[in-house]
């Protein structure tokens, strides 16, 4: 049996907006379950976007200003039991790299909301949201989330 919480790294392109914003959700809603991280292709500036800082502070009062973008490699994605790439392309380049086991590779769906506007930015909450659900559904993991 599995002993600590499932160490999972959610990677993005720029590593401002769609991976955060998993860190937050999965922070808020399976806390002491999941250990999250992310990670980007091509990390981008040193904080994640405002319109993502909003939705996690809105949608599960949670606070995720701390963020730092920090490039895959840097990550260490061979040390966590799932790298999730938050789209094919993403997931495309991870597999090209050979830097993540493909057992532990995992794609999404989850369009990119930058540029626009903040709706994108719920919307793509929601789904992370519900691909989480179903990814630790899946996992035996799904009577951890508060």
């Amino acid at each position: 049996m599995r002993e600590g919480p499932l160490r999972i790294l959610f990677v993005c392109y720029g590593n401002i907006c769609r991976s955060p914003i998993a860190v937050g959700i999965a922070r808020a809603l399976y806390d002491g379950a999941v250990q999250a991280e992310s990670a980007g292709i091509a990390p981008v500036g040193d904080r994640p976007s405002e319109e993502s800082v909003l939705v996690i502070r809105t949608l599960y009062n949670q606070d995720i200003l701390d963020h730092k973008p920090r490039q895959v490699a840097a990550a260490g994605p061979g040390e966590y039991d799932f790298v999730i790439a938050m789209d094919l392309d993403v997931y495309e380049r991870l597999k090209a790299s050979g830097a993540v086991p493909e057992d532990k590779l995992y794609a999404w769906d989850v369009a990119d909301p930058i540029g626009r506007g903040i709706e994108a930015y719920f919307a793509a909450a929601d789904k992370i949201r519900d691909r989480l659900d179903q990814f630790l559904a899946n996992r035996s993991l799904g009577g951890g989330r508060r």
